[in-house]
């Protein structure tokens, strides 16, 4: 009988990896089984401040106690030899396109997860796949051969249970993990429930309120228990305890279309006063309301998260609204009550928008009290001029003051400089 095989490959220090193997002052020196032979390099948010953020540090650099999130500042004091260069998000997203169209060539159903993770499947066993663990080592040969890029395979028989076999990979002298059915017991349930991928914060409440060590204890907790605890997630939750997974490769994910959309910013100091955040608000507004008409895609709720000061505490908080649109004008007072209910008057270090609950764009919202059709012409156009012109050629008045962040955020890409 022909079962399918699920895979999923994620990049090594995918940042990271892409400077060191760009750049042939280290990419000579490197073995594809040594982590070593790389140099103790990270990659920042902004190398000339001390409080970037560390978005990838290579093995060696991990070694000496450096790890993704921390500051620079922080890393730098760890280890003061690192080397520390600024992120080419442009380049990245460029290797990772042509990494996930060799999965493709190489398998005959495959979807992008992240900009360093791929899922595949392939029939097994079949005359093109006769050993699995054989084919998922001519992947890793494959792009370590065209990228001199590392990564680690899991493989099971389904996408959640691939992504388990993927971490258990991480620790595999060949970075290769295939698990069958008969794995679960012995492998998925004896781990703790804090190596259990997608519970999150979910993890530290089966723990505390129900007393749960691994995930083979969740799969002895009542249905109907966690169902009540979690809602539809606890069904979920649930069902990969016990291994199960009824998610098929999709390999159109990517265009399907959006169910929201949101635009985070970490500014560049803290922000007190209320008319500054106002000014980032409006702009990650318009940021999302161009997204959403790019999709021809009208939203329901929307909603405004904030990180205070030093990164510790804030909120998110969000607001159905009684109609569907897509227009700043419509939603930013909508922000604004949020910003006034739930803000505590805090510095503020970074901001949220939102938009979901989101349906294909077939109708529009009229009012007695504005031209709706001349307004949406106008910001047809300004949308248009964006497109050929780049983000920063129309900008509002308050975007040139010293709050405004657009100028500077539109040089970036996914928030780094390209």
């Amino acid at each position: 009988m022909m079962n399918w095989i699920y895979g999923l490959a994620d990049m090594q220090s995918f940042y990271a990896s892409c400077e060191v193997a760009s750049r042939p002052e280290f990419a000579l020196k490197r073995r594809e089984d040594d982590d070593n032979s790389d140099p103790a390099l990270v990659v920042a948010g902004d190398p000339k401040r001390r409080t970037g953020i560390i978005l990838a540090a290579t093995p060696p650099a991990k070694h000496l106690g450096v790890s993704t999130a921390m500051t620079l500042g922080e890393a730098l004091q760890l280890a003061p030899d690192l080397i520390v260069v600024r992120p080419r998000m442009e380049f990245y997203l460029q290797v990772s396109v042509r990494i996930q169209l060799l999965m493709k060539q190489l398998f005959p159903l495959q979807e992008q997860f992240s900009v360093d993770e791929g899922f595949f499947a392939f029939p097994w066993p079949s005359d093109l796949f006769p050993d699995p663990i054989q084919a998922a080592k001519e992947l890793k040969q494959a792009i370590w051969d065209q990228f001199h890029i590392r990564c680690r395979v899991g493989m099971s028989y389904n996408k959640w249970m691939a992504k388990m076999a993927n971490k258990a990979a991480k620790t595999m002298p060949e970075r290769v993990v295939w698990w069958t059915e008969n794995d679960v017991t012995e492998k998925l349930q004896t781990l703790s429930i804090f190596e259990m991928w997608g519970l999150k914060k979910r993890a530290r409440v089966l723990h505390d309120e129900f007393q749960v060590e691994t995930i083979g204890d969740i799969a002895k907790l009542p249905l109907s228990l966690v169902r009540h605890r979690f809602g539809v997630w606890g069904e979920v939750i649930h069902r990969w305890s016990t291994g199960h997974d009824a998610s098929a490769i999709n390999p159109d994910a990517y265009h399907q279309p959006h169910k929201g959309l949101s635009h985070r910013m970490t500014l560049p100091r803290d922000y007190e006063e209320r008319e500054e955040i106002k000014v980032v608000i409006l702009e990650l507004l318009d940021e999302v309301t161009f997204r959403v008409r790019a999709a021809d895609q009208k939203g329901r709720r929307v909603g405004l998260g904030m990180t205070y000061g030093s990164f510790s505490g804030g909120f998110y908080r969000a607001k159905t609204l009684d109609y569907y649109t897509q227009d700043t004008y419509a939603l930013y007072p909508e922000v604004l009550a949020l910003l006034d209910k739930y803000w505590n008057g805090s510095s503020v270090r970074a901001i949220v928008v939102s938009l979901d609950m989101l349906q294909p764009a077939t109708s529009l919202q009229l009012s007695f009290f504005d031209h709706a059709p001349k307004r949406e012409q106008l910001i047809h156009t300004v949308d248009q001029l964006r497109l050929r012109f780049g983000e920063a050629s129309v900008m509002r008045a308050v975007s040139l003051g010293r709050a405004g962040q657009l100028r500077d955020r539109s040089r970036k890409i996914g928030g780094h400089y390209r």
